[in-house]
């Protein structure tokens, strides 16, 4: 995970990367990278504004920092029936990580729409992630080592 800064017409969002694509036939090659989608689906699962079909599919998905990125992983399935919701231009299972001005076509990058998801559902913590209940260690800890630090 890496922060990343995107622009919105005239304002600039701060919103959190990957540094490798995550899920059906993604990089998944970094722990915190997949606990972070991860867990993002465990709360969109909990969380009162997902529609029941969805929860049902993103309730599968356990933090476990990995992904076989393939069809039958409960996290390739959770990211495809999101994105199928969203009408997002590229449902492949794959969430890329985000370069250039943040945008897929018209949309920002699915990574980046994880993100403002996050801060709507957590505005009193975004975007200290490691704030929020059961943030794991790993995804704690890339957002602690981004936060800068006044050296002696």
């Amino acid at each position: 995970m890496k922060p990343y800064l995107h622009r919105a017409g005239s304002t600039t969002h701060f919103q959190w990367n990957l540094d490798c694509s995550v899920g059906k036939g993604g990089q998944n090659s970094l722990a915190s990278d997949v606990m972070y989608i991860q867990w993002y689906y465990t709360l969109a699962a909990a969380h009162p504004n997902t529609p029941q079909n969805r929860k049902d599919v993103y309730s599968k998905v356990a933090i476990t920092g990995t992904c076989n990125g393939r069809d039958d992983d409960p996290l390739v399935k959770a990211i495809l029936a999101h994105q199928q919701a969203l009408t997002h231009p590229v449902i492949d299972g794959k969430i890329s990580v985000a370069t250039g001005d943040g945008k897929v076509g018209a949309n920002a990058f699915f990574i980046l729409r994880l993100g403002a998801r996050l801060s709507d559902m957590f505005p009193q913590a975004w975007p200290r992630l490691d704030l929020i209940p059961r943030c794991p260690p790993a995804v704690a800890q890339a957002v602690r080592e981004a936060v800068p630090r006044v050296s002696a």
